[in-house]
């Protein structure tokens, strides 16, 4: 195959894209491009939207070079190119979620706090979820929207008193009696855009991804992904 302008380009993109899939996902070499970006679309968020594109591009790769000598014989519009070139960055050189959402400490309460006072807490913050923190123990997530449900479902449907119930439990006291286990996940400073929003898709009800430099729970979160955080990441996957 000769060095050819677009031509090189776009086949030098594919193969990217070909190999670092089948490494990532331990797909076998005797299954066609085409079969691969299929199975993939399932298990990657980027190949999922640029799944059909993918797919008319692999035709198109078919019609720039000849199989058996692999001579150049057609040469592709830069538009394209481009396109799959991007996708082929995206594919090899993710970004990285921590890259995008770090700006500062992460807000996070202690589980000794009353309810009352985790009130006044998420206020002030941005994000509609807060990791909750015995020491360095971290006890799970207080979602408003949770917050909100139980005190309409639990407290004041049965009669209860409001301000008995967030004067007089504690945020650990709360996610004893409410737990939301799957409404988090942690892990480490390594963890993609695409793994991210991969991770949203997979499970409706998560709230929110806490990150912390390796994955352990008990470190301290350096950063803080929440559902409301999905749109402004899929458009740095579009601009990358």
């Amino acid at each position: 195959m000769t060095a050819n302008g677009n031509a090189a380009r776009f086949i030098a993109a594919y193969n990217t894209i070909d190999s670092v899939l089948r490494t990532m996902y331990n797909f076998r070499t005797n299954i066609t491009f085409t079969d691969l970006i299929r199975r993939c679309s399932s298990l990657n968020t980027v190949i999922r939207v640029y799944e059909d594109d993918l797919v008319e591009l692999a035709r198109l790769r078919n019609a720039i070079i000849h199989n058996k000598s692999e001579t150049i014989i057609a040469e592709p519009n830069t538009d394209v190119t481009e396109t799959l070139e991007k996708i082929a960055r995206l594919i090899s050189t993710p970004p990285l979620a921590i890259e995008i959402i770090r700006s500062g400490a992460v807000d996070i309460a202690d589980g000794s706090l009353m309810l009352k006072d985790l009130i006044v807490e998420l206020s002030r913050i941005r994000h509609s979820s807060i990791p909750i923190y015995k020491g360095s123990n971290l006890l799970g997530v207080i979602r408003w929207r949770k917050f909100v449900e139980v005190l309409g479902g639990h407290v004041i449907s049965q009669g209860g008193s409001i301000d008995d119930f967030i004067g007089k439990t504690t945020v650990e006291e709360f996610l004893r009696s409410f737990p939301c286990n799957n409404h988090y996940v942690v892990a480490g400073e390594g963890i993609t855009i695409e793994q991210v929003l991969g991770l949203f898709n997979q499970n409706r009800k998560l709230a929110c991804i806490i990150i912390t430099k390796d994955g352990t729970p008990s470190l301290r979160p350096t950063g803080i992904v929440t559902g409301g955080d999905v749109m402004d990441l899929m458009k740095v996957l579009e601009n990358y």
